[in-house]
């Protein structure tokens, strides 16, 4: 006679009473070997001898990243990012419940659930595997790890996978991958409601004393692959058959539904991480989206990023900035902040190219600088990449620290405003209507010098670049004012670093009323 135990739980409303759940089974039980957690739930700590003779729990895989439901402590979920955890679709835990981890220091950690999500089968309805997320990140200081998946190139390479299959009360034991095949497609399984991608691992009555087999309780509970040590999840527990005195338990394959796990998970930043990762070649290029970037000013630098030719999972990007420099913001969609200068995202397709914007609040000072990029995805090694900023020089600048740095606010009461002693070379902060630094001395003031009738004035040599304009402006009203056509000028002489003396020809001075003003702009954003 077949009995068909499907699913593991059963609401309550239904048969829970009648069919309470049950744990794990070994075929020679051991509480120093197969209890994962000893004291559990009440007072959990690890065990180090679980599946570890040695006892020694730096060798003991980590599994730190199942947990279980505080309010039903049966259930067991697996966590396959910082925010993210899955189990089994038919014993779904509520949001708002509790899920609670233990960390190697056997410390415990508590997260809530803030939502769950299922996941669709191929033919678009509902398989036995579900997504959860948490309402916050677990922290990497915390110890709990989340758990790779395995990888494989074929499905039928899963077939004589050496598993460690856990299950309540937090006990675990090994099996070994029989097949995969869509579990409820047939004649003897399609009765329990469920339809999922599985693999089986069959216990008989002969094998090791470590043999495991799944129980009423169990669904969700992960079977995990053993490679060099280290695990990775292949299935949650779905269901179990027993037959003629073998028990074969089914487990959903969760490499099966990733793509579809990862698509739920992007809007968190974060994709599955696969136990053994593609090798990803990154470029990057940055520039300032002005074509001047001023001291002091706020400014938009540009970042683009190219994938290569293979997938990453999990990309980070984390920007190292020039002292002085604030940054308000980055604008990435689909990218996650995780603090002020990391960003993160899901993945990146291969051959995609995506950017972002970085804005500044304030630039640092004028100079040459570089605002560095390191970018990391699952199993690539850091790619770091520098970007050159230049910083030109401004009035913010040179205005820094004044009392009053208005245009035409004159502090240091020469007579000569702040813009123009910013112009022409004065010093803010002495009383001085002479260039600094000039020997002999040349005044910050406009000479009008005769036969030929020429201005002479002071002009900075990179006024371009400081958005600084002097325009020479004729009237013979002083009313209505026109620019003066240059009809020659010459630099006379370069008085101190920085600045040129220039003369300008005035051109008409026949007329018996002329006036001439020189004036000066700052246009800078």
């Amino acid at each position: 006679m077949k009995i068909l135990r499907v699913p593991f739980y059963f609401p309550a409303c239904v048969l829970a009473l009648s069919l309470p759940a049950a744990a794990l089974q070994l075929r020679t039980f051991s509480s120093a070997a197969h209890e994962r957690i000893r004291n559990f739930p009440g007072n959990p700590t690890l065990n180090p001898t679980f599946l570890n003779p040695g006892g020694n729990l730096a060798n003991l895989p980590d599994l730190t990243g199942v947990g279980w439901n505080t309010s039903d402590t049966v259930q067991q979920f697996t966590l396959v990012s910082p925010r993210h955890f899955v189990g089994a679709n038919h014993f779904r835990p509520s949001v708002g419940l509790v899920v609670r981890f233990l960390a190697r220091d056997n410390t415990l950690h508590d997260y809530t659930i803030a939502a769950t999500y299922g996941i669709p089968n191929d033919d678009g309805t509902t398989s036995d595997v579900f997504l959860g997320e948490l309402t916050t990140d677990v922290a990497v200081t915390t110890g709990i790890r989340p758990l790779p998946y395995l990888n494989l190139l074929a499905e039928n390479a899963y077939a004589g996978e050496a598993l460690v299959v856990l299950g309540q009360p937090a006990r675990g034991g090994r099996g070994t991958i029989a097949q995969v095949s869509d579990f409820g497609g047939d004649a003897i399984t399609s009765g329990s409601g469920i339809k999922t991608r599985a693999f089986t691992f069959t216990y008989g009555p002969l094998g090791s004393a470590d043999d495991a087999r799944a129980e009423v309780g169990d669904s969700g509970s992960p079977s995990l692959a053993i490679r060099s040590g280290q695990l990775a999840l292949v299935g949650t527990h779905t269901a179990v058959l027993t037959a003629l005195g073998t028990t074969t338990t089914y487990d959903t394959l969760v490499p099966h539904y990733a793509s579809r796990l990862n698509s739920v998970m992007e809007s968190q930043g974060y994709h599955l991480r696969k136990f053994t990762p593609d090798a990803t070649a990154f470029t990057a290029s940055g520039a300032g989206v002005s074509p001047v970037i001023r001291a002091l000013k706020p400014f938009i630098y540009r970042v683009s990023i190219t994938n290569g030719a293979a997938a990453a999972d999990n990309v980070a990007a984390s920007f190292t900035l020039p002292a002085g420099a604030v940054l308000s913001g980055i604008t990435a969609p689909g990218w996650f902040a995780t603090n002020a200068t990391v960003i993160r995202r899901g993945g990146l397709a291969a051959g995609e190219t995506i950017t972002m914007d970085l804005a500044f609040s304030k630039a640092p000072v004028s100079g040459s600088f570089q605002i560095g990029l390191n970018l990391t995805s699952d199993g690539s090694a850091a790619k770091t990449f520098n970007f050159p900023l230049a910083v030109a020089p401004s009035y913010a600048e040179w205005a820094d620290g004044l009392a009053d740095a208005s245009l035409t606010a004159d502090g240091d009461g020469d007579g000569v405003g702040n813009l123009l002693e910013y112009a022409f070379g004065g010093n803010n902060r002495e009383s001085s209507q002479f260039l600094t630094g000039a020997s002999p001395a040349v005044s910050l003031l406009p000479q009008f010098m005769t036969a030929p009738a020429r201005l002479r004035f002071l002009r900075r040599q990179d006024f371009p670049a400081r958005g600084l304009r002097q325009i020479m402006e004729t009237s013979e009203n002083l009313e209505s004012w026109t620019t003066v056509a240059d009809a020659g000028s010459t630099t006379v002489s370069t008085p101190a670093a920085g600045f040129d003396l220039i003369e300008m020809q005035l051109g008409d001075t026949t007329s018996a009323r002329r006036f001439y003003r020189l004036r000066v702009e700052l246009d800078e954003p």
